[in-house]
């Protein structure tokens, strides 16, 4: 999974990467000079580290990964073309999912592209180029389609027209068209056009020092401005975590106690990302070479899971033999669990659930 990194200029969107990095043990792709920079992130887990030390005791360890995009910064203006952030709107649109960062933080020292400080009309203000990107977008494809019906008329670009036209009356009227009320059908015809306010989107309040630990009343202002299907809310003190994660293991956890900071606040971004993708964790094992956890989306089938792992699985498939994380850790074995009866065979319409370890077994 993708996550594009958006924000206006000094709202710490690059320090928030900078500590994925940090923090997420994370292979990065510099591209040089204003391309974005492309990290792929270490999702932590500790019941793979379980699994791995207590059951299966591999050779090798793989952990879930997640691809972070820090994009070049936003200004107004951008949905229309103008600031070097407009260039890689196209980019932006290749991501899964959009994680907006927020300057909630004063810092004299930095000035404010808006002048004061207000992370609310900030978010605003981006959905706002969001939406005239979209709308530009739609816009121009809806005048090719009338362009080519004047030939020669199609059912399916005539469907495709009354869709984006629909579309267009949505944004108009400054709604994001994540919450425009569309068919399975809709939504297969416009995943091409991979819309900007389609995309889920985590808004992340950038939070100084002092705010740690009190309550936020710009998470209830986001919510009633941007919330809907597909928006989450969550706050992080970036600086304080790019410090911390700096610190050796020990010291890091004294300075967090003292600060009254949770622990791991980059894997609770993970986590927010997770949940807003509507992911699920599984995990491979058997056989002692690689104890694996794979990532997908929650309703996933055996079948479908067993693809991930490789196309040979799911074309051979013939069951899977799946027991709970919590009852394997319990039993101490998938042997003992076997013999417990709580490894249950199941079919290949089985629904993955979040913390199923899953061996396949399959016809070569």
């Amino acid at each position: 999974m993708r996550i594009g990194i958006i924000g206006l200029p000094a709202t710490g969107k690059t320090t928030l990467f900078d500590l994925l990095c940090v923090a997420g043990g994370a292979h990065v792709s510099h591209h040089g000079g204003n391309e974005p920079a492309v990290a792929v992130v270490k999702v932590p887990d500790s019941r793979l580290e379980r699994l791995a030390s207590l059951i299966f005791k591999p050779k090798k360890v793989t952990h879930a990964t997640m691809e972070f995009v820090d994009f070049v910064a936003l200004t107004r203006g951008a949905g229309q073309g103008e600031g070097l952030g407009s260039h890689y709107l196209s980019q932006m649109r290749q991501v899964d999912a959009l994680l907006h960062v927020l300057r909630n933080f004063d810092d004299p020292g930095i000035a404010h592209v808006e002048g004061k400080v207000d992370a609310a009309r900030d978010a605003v203000l981006v959905n706002t180029e969001l939406l005239l990107a979209d709308l530009d977008l739609v816009e121009k494809r809806i005048g090719r389609l009338e362009a080519d019906l004047k030939k020669i008329k199609k059912d399916e670009a005539l469907k495709e027209l009354e869709l984006l036209k629909r579309c267009r009356a949505w944004l108009a009227e400054e709604k994001p068209v994540r919450d425009l009320p569309l068919t399975e059908d809709d939504q297969k015809l416009l995943r091409g056009f991979a819309l900007l306010t389609a995309k889920p989107l985590l808004l992340l309040l950038n939070i100084g020092e002092g705010t740690l630990g009190k309550p936020n009343p710009i998470q209830e202002r986001l919510q009633r401005a941007l919330g809907g299907k597909g928006v989450a809310v969550t706050q992080l003190c970036a600086k304080m975590e790019m410090e911390v994660a700096q610190l050796p293991p020990e010291d890091a956890e004294v300075f967090r106690k003292d600060l009254g900071l949770q622990a791991g606040g980059f894997a609770e971004v993970l986590r927010a990302c997770f949940d807003l993708l509507g992911l699920v964790t599984f995990y491979t094992g058997e056989g002692g070479e690689e104890t694996r956890a794979w990532t997908i989306p929650a309703g996933t089938t055996a079948l479908k899971a067993a693809g991930v792992i490789h196309s040979d699985l799911e074309r051979g498939f013939i069951r899977a033999e799946v027991v709970h994380f919590a009852e394997l850790e319990a039993a101490g074995s998938l042997a003992a669990a076997k013999k417990k009866g709580i490894l249950r065979v199941e079919g290949k319409e089985y629904r993955v659930a979040d913390g199923d370890v899953v061996t396949v077994r399959f016809n070569v």
